[in-house]
């Protein structure tokens, strides 16, 4: 009896951790960007009227 077997092929391994660290870095910098929308002032916008006296 012999076992069948698929040929090696080292292209196929490591694409399911791959696609991981894709999608977290796709998250990573998602999250980066609306946390830099929602923080960021410009250096020419005046401070509020409390924090100018």
């Amino acid at each position: 009896m012999t076992e069948q077997r698929e040929a090696y092929d080292p292209n196929k391994l490591g694409w399911g951790f791959a696609t991981a660290i894709i999608v977290l870095a796709v998250v990573a910098n998602l999250t980066a960007y609306s946390i830099h929308k929602a923080t960021y002032l410009k250096p020419d916008k005046p401070a509020s009227a409390a924090a100018a006296h």
